[in-house]
């Protein structure tokens, strides 16, 4: 369906000379220092404009790690925001755990409580299409970020996963020499970011013959990521790198705790993991997701709400650290747990956030 037709159809029916002619006309604001379009052939997006104040409501699905508690808590700090609450006169957050079935329900109940706009981290791709459609034709905005769908019918935000993916191979294989034995660590299966990160680190290793790997799920989950990793080291496996998509520090624990040196390591931007590689010299790479995409959404949607238009699909530049520009205080934090992911900020977006206070806020 085109976006045009969709707008009819989320208007209610009305006729297309009426809605047309009210769409905003405002261009695209400059914000490539904050996103931008995903590539030349990406469509605008436009909506009716509603005044405020609005309706929002966050629907996350998987909530078993450190990222996604950040995730909400900085949705929360963002609300509370007296630019951003004045606004909205209702914010809700659900988390329907990794279980599509349950996000479709707690998406159909937001429809049904009369909100304006969702802004999601999707358990399934294209599991929620169908759902999101009917949000749509309901005229409820959706703004999707981090595991995206599929559909035209939300905006969609995220840093390039597949480009993350690539970087952290092209790591490896530099340190490596293009030949050994690469751990691979990988998120959640099925869903997008995962997905993504792999193709992206298997479009690298699948060109040179020299490199194996053992694949291991770690759930972005520090505990998790440190039992398989200890796993693998268990059954006589030496690894000549790190290529992980989260739980870093736990995949750190588990080198020590078999007493072996950390191997060039490319991974997320959990605390640990930068201070460890501070502190140890062992060569890293560390793009960390932003936790701060969830403003970002919610910053998008009250902004087309408004009239605004932007691209349909949306990129946010990603934020590399390397033992070059490792730095405690700015980029990792003594007072904060190891299983803190520090991408808490979106850069050139005015949208920055202490991670200090992100952590006290998930306490």
């Amino acid at each position: 369906m085109k976006r045009r037709d969709l707008l009819i159809r989320a208007a209610g029916g009305m006729g297309s000379a009426m809605l047309l002619g009210a769409l905003p006309t405002l261009a695209w604001a400059d914000n490539s220092a904050c996103y931008s379009a995903w590539s030349g052939s990406t469509e605008s997006f436009s909506w009716p404009k509603k005044k405020p104040p609005y309706r929002i409501a966050l629907s996350n699905s998987y909530i078993g790690n450190e990222w996604r508690a950040e995730m909400v808590t900085i949705a929360k700090m963002y609300y509370q925001r007296p630019e951003v609450k004045k606004l909205i006169k209702d914010f809700r957050v659900s988390s329907a755990g990794n279980d599509v079935n349950a996000q479709i329900a707690q998406i159909n109940q937001m429809i049904l409580s009369g909100v304006d706009a969702i802004v999601m981290d999707a358990a399934s791709p294209t599991g929620l299409n169908s759902t999101i459609e009917r949000a749509a034709n309901a005229g409820v905005l959706v703004v999707s970020f981090d595991n995206v769908v599929t559909t035209d019918k939300a905006i969609t935000i995220n840093q390039d996963q597949f480009d993350m993916g690539k970087r952290w191979a092209d790591f490896v294989v530099k340190h490596t020499g293009g030949k050994g034995h690469v751990l691979v660590v990988r998120g959640v299966a099925g869903t997008f970011v995962d997905q993504q990160r792999y193709k992206g680190g298997r479009s690298v290793f699948d060109k040179h013959s020299g490199i194996t790997t053992t694949e291991v799920y770690g759930n972005w989950d520090s505990g998790t990521a440190q039992k398989v990793t200890a796993n693998a080291l268990a059954a006589g496996s030496d690894f000549d790198a790190v290529w992980s998509e989260g739980g870093d520090s736990g995949v750190v624990n588990a080198f020590r705790q078999r007493g072996k040196k950390v191997p060039p390591f490319a991974g997320e931007g959990e605390n640990g993991f930068r201070a460890a590689a501070a502190k140890e010299g062992f060569p890293m790479l560390s793009i960390g997701q932003s936790a701060g995409l969830v403003a970002l959404s919610m910053k998008v949607a009250l902004s087309v709400l408004q009239g605004d238009k932007v691209p349909q699909s949306i990129r946010s530049p990603l934020n590399l650290v390397t033992n070059d520009n490792l730095q405690e205080g700015k980029n990792y934090f003594k007072d904060i747990p190891d299983s803190f992911y520090n991408g808490v900020s979106v850069p050139g977006c005015g949208l920055d956030f202490d991670a200090v206070k992100v952590y006290k806020g998930i306490t």
